[in-house]
């Protein structure tokens, strides 16, 4: 893989980390009720989380040579807040495999802390998708 490639694929990661952001904030407005109340915290803290990541790709976008997006990935917008869960937890999960992918691409490159800190955030990701998993059972 070339580094031009390479930092296509961050920037792709760099979108949808803007989108997760602007989804969040999206869903955080139109959640309602008992459970909207703790959903909306948990969708706040999220997007410091995402905000960090964003922060981290465009940083290492412009150190590699590349141009960061400022162009989010686009996204559903359901109303029902279990759609709004399920949608959360399939972009995680596309997120985990994407940054796993990007973290054997940045081992080949030989860049070892960008590797290891893309491992980082595919585990972050996981995470969120296990906190999402058991949110959805209680639905």
């Amino acid at each position: 893989m070339s580094k031009k490639e390479f930092i296509r694929g961050l920037n792709e990661d760099l979108a949808a980390e803007w989108g997760t952001i602007i989804r969040y904030t999206y869903q955080a407005s139109k959640s309602f009720g008992l459970l909207g109340a703790e959903l909306r915290e948990i969708f706040e803290r999220e997007i410091q989380d995402e905000l960090g990541h964003a922060a981290f790709l465009t940083d290492v976008i412009v150190d590699l040579g590349g141009e960061p997006t400022t162009i989010p990935k686009d996204f559903e917008k359901p109303d029902d807040l279990k759609a709004m869960l399920e949608l959360d937890l399939e972009m995680e999960l596309k997120d985990v495999e994407n940054y796993k992918k990007r973290a054997k691409h940045a081992e080949e490159l030989g860049e070892v802390e960008l590797k290891v800190k893309l491992e980082d955030m595919a585990a972050d990701e996981s995470g969120h998708a296990r906190d999402l998993r058991r949110l959805l059972k209680g639905l």
